[in-house]
């Protein structure tokens, strides 16, 4: 753990000097020109027109912006203002295209109107499912195993009512069986802050990881009946302080019910537990997020803080153990054409011997170190560290397919990346298997890049890393690198 530590402060004071230095001077042009706007000009904001909004309740938009009929703002504030609102509107997700622009009254030289344009998306997916069941495409690529796969229905309703509401309901079969109803009200409130939601599911899987060998997961298969049904009802609440802080609470009771076998195969599957038990679960969740843009962010910062308590001890046989992560972010444009940013992320739990079907060490979601994605690195603690260097290969355009007549699919943005990248990380387990070789030492990855960013928060990534092994291979995954 030293070892990562004395990495990450080399990195940190290397690297974020020299970003700074060239950085200063160097924002985006729309920015720049904010900065040449006149401070001594005030202007009073007389009306707020909204347009396009056909499903969009307008107090949803309104929330969003960072000025309000009648303020008083100068130039350089106003010109500020817009770019930060445009900002907050395309990161609800509600919208592929936004612009902000100012109408000077004719008879006095002090008094604008402001006209927000929204172009909505499509809200509404009723989408058939087929999905692979696996960690990420990689690892399913090795084996190609068709019967690996889930398929089923997906219902989602993004701004259900037009008050951003979410409904979600999903009936997926197949490998993994997946059931759930899910409702969201992100506003309650007149001040638009507090919100509620309701989860409802169930989860039946034939097969389950029961131990991890090789760094690599190890499967079992009940074949006559499931070797894990999961029953669940989760209970959130946020709260939303002003445009960037995010706070998300939710109190889950969970049922589990797992096969016989398990526990034999590996005492330490359940650690001590009975194979069938209920859980109270509490989950906290703050977002600090100043990213310009979140499905790809190119400038700001974002931090996350994850508190979860699995486990209250007020049921009979129900685990106890306490997870604590957090995730800090931080993206800079280096001139127009370069950019970098950088990613540190932390866990630990308190029992130094989770069971093995809650661990989640390296090596799950975009907890990885880049090059090293078709390994598992079991802990109850790990560090990670990511970096790139970004080249805007494609500047962002705006394309119109003409024979497309619905708008909502027909007008699209498209950007491309090439990438310099480097991670190192370190998953820390307090009774390593002999043959799991990257438990508890520094892992390491560098290699090239191509990010293709496009409408809908769609993002391909197309890489080939080398490892701390010296192992290269060429991976495919489908969100931002940080």
């Amino acid at each position: 753990m030293r070892r990562l530590l004395y990495y990450i402060a080399w990195l940190v004071v290397l690297v974020e000097p020299a970003v700074a230095q060239k950085t200063n001077g160097h924002n985006n042009s729309i920015l720049d020109s904010c900065l040449l706007a006149d401070k001594e000009q005030h202007m009073i904001i007389d009306r707020i027109f909204l347009k396009g909004n056909q499903i969009t309740r307008d107090h949803i938009i309104l929330r969003e912006l960072g000025f309000g009929e009648g303020d008083t703002l100068n130039m350089q504030e106003l010109c500020y203002a817009r770019v930060k609102s445009r900002q907050n509107l395309l990161n609800r997700s509600l919208f592929n295209f936004v612009s902000i622009d100012t109408i000077h009254h004719s008879a006095s030289s002090d008094q604008i109107d402001i006209m927000v344009d929204v172009l909505e998306r499509w809200y509404l997916w009723p989408l058939p499912i087929l999905e692979l069941a696996e960690r990420n495409f990689n690892v399913w690529w090795e084996t190609k195993d068709l019967h690996r796969a889930n398929y089923g229905f997906f219902l989602t309703y993004n701004n259900f009512r037009g008050r951003m509401e979410i409904l979600k309901v999903l009936l997926r079969a197949g490998y993994n069986q997946n059931y759930y109803l899910q409702y969201e009200i992100p506003y309650l409130t007149k001040r638009q802050n507090l919100g509620m939601g309701i989860q409802a599911g169930r989860m039946l899987s034939r097969e389950v990881p029961y131990k991890t060998e090789n760094n690599k997961q190890i499967y079992y298969r009940n074949p006559d009946s499931y070797a894990r049904q999961n029953t669940y009802v989760k209970l959130l609440v946020s709260y939303r302080d002003g445009i960037h802080n995010h706070h998300n609470l939710t109190i889950g009771f969970e049922s589990h019910k797992f096969a016989d076998t398990l526990a034999v195969l590996n005492p330490n599957f359940l650690k001590g537990a009975v194979s069938e038990f209920q859980m109270i679960q509490l989950y906290y969740l703050f977002k600090h997020d100043y990213r310009d843009s979140r499905p790809y962010p190119l400038n700001g910062h974002y931090l996350d803080v994850e508190l979860v308590k699995k486990g209250l001890g007020l049921l009979k046989n129900e685990p106890d153990y306490f997870i604590a992560k957090t995730t800090a972010d931080i993206y800079r444009p280096i001139n127009q054409r370069w950019y970098w940013a950088a990613s540190a992320t932390l866990k630990y739990a308190t029992d130094k011997q989770e069971p093995y079907f809650m661990q989640r060490g390296l090596g799950f979601n975009n907890d990885l170190v880049r090059s090293n994605e078709l390994y598992v690195i079991d802990g109850t603690a790990f560090a990670l560290l990511k970096s790139n260097l970004k080249f805007e290969l494609i500047k962002p355009r705006i394309h119109t397919f003409n024979f497309l007549k619905f708008e909502k699919f027909s007008k699209i943005h498209y950007a491309a990346y090439l990438n310099l990248l480097f991670d190192v990380g370190y998953s820390y387990h307090a009774r390593p298997d002999p043959s799991n070789t990257l438990q508890n030492r520094l892992l390491a990855g560098t290699g090239i890049g191509l990010d293709l960013v496009t409408y809908y928060d769609l993002v391909w990534r197309f890489e080939y890393s080398i490892n701390q092994l010296g192992l290269g291979g060429f991976y495919i995954h489908f969100v931002a690198p940080i």
